[in-house]
């Protein structure tokens, strides 16, 4: 069975639609963001990642550049630099999410990065 692709302009990401779905376009310039809490100034900072072929664009008010699918290395060297701790195995669920931004659209994509931030943030305040 044939399934007609068809792109699409919407609020700015292009999309996919594939069999009446509407999925982010490996072309898609969508940046997410991670709001994790930072027990140096008792806030949460804010990170956002954006897909690359590769890896990450990585940004937050410190750094930025690019980093693999894993967010290595400027992601953990910024948590480290703002004393946040982070849960095992982080580095795997955000290579997932990379791997899987394509299937899903914007808002999914975002929840997951919400989830993690969650937990980011739970586990740094366990920590202290």
């Amino acid at each position: 069975m044939r399934v007609k692709i068809k792109r699409v302009l919407f609020k700015n990401d292009i999309f996919e639609e594939v069999g009446g779905d509407r999925k982010l376009s490996s072309g898609s310039a969508s940046r997410f963001k991670m709001r994790i809490y930072s027990p140096r100034c008792g806030l949460k900072d804010l990170y956002h990642l954006k897909k690359t072929k590769g890896g990450w664009k990585f940004e937050n008010y410190r750094c930025k550049g690019e980093v693999d699918k894993g967010g290595n290395p400027l992601f953990y060297k910024t948590l480290i630099t703002e004393s946040i701790s982070y849960p095992d195995y982080l580095e795997t669920y955000i290579s997932s999410v990379w791997e899987n931004v394509n299937t899903l659209n914007k808002k999914q994509v975002q929840n997951i990065f919400d989830e993690l931030s969650e937990w980011i943030s739970d586990s740094e305040n366990n920590f202290h």
